[in-house]
């Protein structure tokens, strides 16, 4: 389909701002300067971006960078059942589950009109398995213990995504949108500080505690040392959250049942034509993050891999790039405002296509730092414009189903990417060609993702009053 800017589609983003910022009367909400209407409260606000925070401390200790280092160091990275391939299929595992769920859960809030009750359970349970890997003994109990975790910390993105705009009435989802992504990426370097100084200080640390401190390990076996202390920063900084984020009803509460949920999103599914655009840009979504978040999940693995690097080394690209993604986040966020999602978007898959081709053409770790920059900025760009690009086409009553199908979108592609990874890493012998090779794999997904975007309708944003 063209690029002709769609303003007022069936369900699209003027109709869902219009009815959020009527139903956020009375909770968490304040008026516009010169009477323009309701905007949701800057707590309000603050409480959102705050659990973005959290949520991304999880996601880099225990799915990027802490987790995967603990499987390689009990099973190495050679052989059919090395880290890099059990990690992967353990991701895609847990993927799968949430394939199956995450559509059904949002029916579920849809049908009781209620998001933050799920949220805050979710949340719990993923902090409770957080802490529960620390005491995990051997690498089939952390594997499954890990799944579990990831299914909950996927599932409560469900309902998080839900409430945006909630929070961004009156000011532009593309701008909360964008600060949320960034004070991710904030908590992505805090996280990387703090539980990098747990992991290489156990020993100073398990002293200095006396008897608080016997949870903490030394040697080979201190990469453990970050999950405690990422369950404690995942649930303080959730908190907000849980108790300042306005959770308005767009229409009168339903009976829920799973077979009403199920039916729900059968019709839905059945329907997805009606929606313009919606099932173009699932598929794209499938194909974009699946390139994506294969590339990020095998950061640290692919430098120890193909170039040798230690873990401070790859502590450092992460921390560099992660410096980018927080000005990616922000400036993408307003020109998801200005120039409407799909064109923003667009822009940040280029700059996917170019970084991943720089990385698996690598000839050496100073190259992954060049291509550090651009993966931060284009990550930060990914998730701040996509979840707008999705509400921007879809009906407002129906906002949870639907963001159960954009997580279904990217749990699909994350048991492709991760198995395909596993696949290709195993027909190639391991190593350093096999894993470059698994990697450039991803351009050629990332490129199909740009060829279903254009055929996206261009449904765009109105223009939003000021900064919170």
């Amino acid at each position: 389909m063209g690029d002709k800017p769609v303003q007022e589609a069936q369900g699209g983003y003027g109709t869902v701002q219009r009815l959020y910022t009527a139903a956020v009367e009375g909770s968490g909400r304040q008026k516009l300067a010169g009477g323009g209407g309701l905007r949701a409260s800057g707590p309000a606000v603050w409480a959102w971006v705050l659990y973005d925070f959290a949520n991304t401390i999880f996601s880099v200790a225990v799915l990027s960078l802490f987790f995967p280092l603990w499987v390689e160091e009990r099973v190495g990275t050679g052989g059919f059942l090395s880290a890099p391939s059990l990690v992967n299929a353990a991701t895609a595992a847990s993927a799968l589950l949430v394939v199956c769920s995450a559509p059904l859960l949002g029916a579920v809030a849809d049908l009781r009109q209620r998001r933050l009750p799920y949220l805050v359970a979710l949340t719990v349970a993923a902090v409770v398995l957080t802490a529960a890997l620390d005491v995990a003994g051997g690498v089939v109990v952390g594997l499954a213990v890990f799944v579990a975790a990831d299914v909950a910390y996927q599932s409560a993105l469900v309902f998080y995504n839900a409430l945006l705009p909630a929070v961004s009435a009156g000011r532009g989802e593309g701008r909360i949108s964008g600060y949320g992504t960034a004070a991710g990426y904030v908590g992505t370097i805090l996280a990387l500080v703090v539980l990098t100084f747990f992991v290489e200080n156990g020993e100073a640390l398990r002293s200095a505690l006396g008897a608080f401190g016997g949870w903490l390990e030394t040697g080979r076996e201190a990469n453990s040392n970050a999950f405690l202390p990422t369950a404690v920063l995942y649930l303080v900084f959730s908190l907000p959250a849980f108790f300042l984020v306005p959770d308005p009803a767009l229409r009168a509460r339903r009976p829920v049942s799973l077979r009403a949920a199920y039916r729900d999103v059968v019709r839905t599914l059945g329907n997805l034509r009606a929606y313009a655009g919606v099932g173009t840009f699932i598929v794209a979504t499938v194909l974009y993050t699946d390139a994506a978040n294969t590339a990020i999940a095998n950061l640290a693995l692919y430098g120890r891999v193909v170039f040798g690097m230690d873990t401070a080394q790859v502590t450092n690209l992460l921390l560099f790039s992660t410096v980018f993604a927080v000005v990616g986040s922000t400036v993408f966020g307003f020109l998801c405002d200005r120039n409407g999602p799909k064109r923003t978007l667009l822009v940040v898959l280029a700059l996917w296509l170019v970084a991943i081709v720089l990385s698996a053409g690598a000839v050496g770790a100073w190259m992954l730092f060049l291509a550090g920059p651009v993966v931060g900025i284009a990550l930060g760009g990914m998730w701040t414009v996509g979840r707008v690009m999705l509400i921007a086409l879809s009906p407002p009553e129906k906002l949870g189903e639907f963001f159960g199908l954009f997580s279904l979108a990217g749990k699909v592609s994350a048991v492709f990417g991760p198995a395909l990874t596993a696949v290709l890493l195993l027909a190639f012998g391991g190593g350093a060609f096999a894993y470059r090779i698994s990697i450039g794999a991803l351009a050629v997904i990332m490129a199909a993702g740009i060829y279903f975007l254009l055929r996206v309708p261009d449904a765009r944003p109105g223009r939003f009053d000021g900064p919170p």
